[in-house]
């Protein structure tokens, strides 16, 4: 029985740290903020300062790169602006205990025409780095 409840507490313990180490997912429209429920770090999604990604359709010499520029938010740190890439450069950074990564970032460019600035949504996660 003592066996049964100390494996009951251990398996606790690891889940309840596995949960704690679940990043936030923050899908984010340009001009727009939001907070995530885990960290509590508000990302606002200033604008794209760049965007040479290779259009979809078009065989490319290489991928391209956008960058973003980013604030975020806590209640201990204040505000810090950023500025991460998709490709090249950072593609994320470290802020009030928390990693901060750009995961995705839509629509893809085309051979069309060039992209609204509104239409842009970038896919954010944010990840606790100590305990």
């Amino acid at each position: 029985m003592k066996i049964f409840i100390l494996t009951m507490i251990a398996m606790l313990g690891i889940t309840s740290f596995a949960a704690a180490q679940s990043p936030d997912t923050l899908e984010i429209k340009a001009g727009k903020a939001k907070t995530g429920s885990r960290s509590k770090l508000k990302v606002k999604f200033i604008s794209v300062l760049e965007d040479s990604r290779c259009p979809t359709g078009a065989q490319c010499v290489w991928a391209g790169n956008a960058k973003i520029k980013i604030s975020v938010t806590s209640k201990r740190q204040g505000t810090k602006i950023f500025e991460i890439n998709t490709e090249l450069g950072p593609k994320g950074d470290q802020f009030d205990g928390f990693a901060i990564n750009l995961e995705s970032l839509t629509p893809s460019p085309t051979t069309v025409g060039k992209i609204d600035p509104k239409k842009y949504k970038a896919k954010f996660t944010i990840t606790r780095l100590t305990r």
